[in-house]
């Protein structure tokens, strides 16, 4: 007991107050589940699991393959490979320029900084982008994408890559979609 002067005299303690053992177990329980959360996330990284994961979306039609490298997740600020291959068994008709129909939406998502190689035509609708190649010497066309994910996105987008004829009709499409990890 303390006496201070006054007329009450004040009690004090340098212990804690005594807690009940539901709220002591709740509390540990609670730091154990946080431990074992934070190990997973851990270990997800470590594993590159959180990261950007590429993948390859085929398809065939009209004479043609089409394989879209693409990124099925992947984050704000991360740059990505984005790989375009038409593949024509019986080879190119020199006469005719390759055309590939690109999903505009698809390509919002990201900072595009080039194609390799640069079309040698573009057009557009409200819907498409429409890029028209040199036939390539053999029987594959490649088209590279260098890309970023833009900075301030959330949410992934749905694309599709197709190979279209002088009409516009449409040979083989290949669809995919991009996810992106908070």
């Amino acid at each position: 007991m303390i006496t201070t002067g006054y007329s009450q005299d004040v009690t004090t303690s340098t212990l804690p107050p005594v807690l009940e053992d539901a709220r002591v177990r709740r509390a540990r329980d609670a730091r154990r589940v946080g431990l074992v959360l934070l190990a997973l996330f851990v270990l997800a990284g470590a594993a590159g699991l959180l990261g950007t994961r590429t993948v390859e979306a085929e398809g065939s039609g009209g004479g043609y393959d089409v394989t879209v490298t693409h990124p099925s997740v992947s984050r704000s600020g991360h740059a990505v490979k984005l790989e375009v291959q038409v593949r024509r068994e019986a080879g190119f008709d020199p006469s005719e320029p390759v055309r590939l129909r690109f999903l505009s939406s698809y390509f919002d998502l990201f900072d595009e900084n080039g194609f390799t190689p640069q079309p040698d035509a573009e057009t557009s609708d409200d819907r498409f982008t429409y890029d028209d190649f040199l036939p390539p010497r053999g029987d594959v066309l490649t088209v590279s994408v260098d890309t970023r994910v833009e900075p301030a996105r959330n949410t992934g987008e749905r694309g599709e890559v197709a190979v279209v004829d002088e009409q516009g009709r449409v040979l083989v499409a290949v669809p995919f979609r991009t996810w992106l990890a908070p």
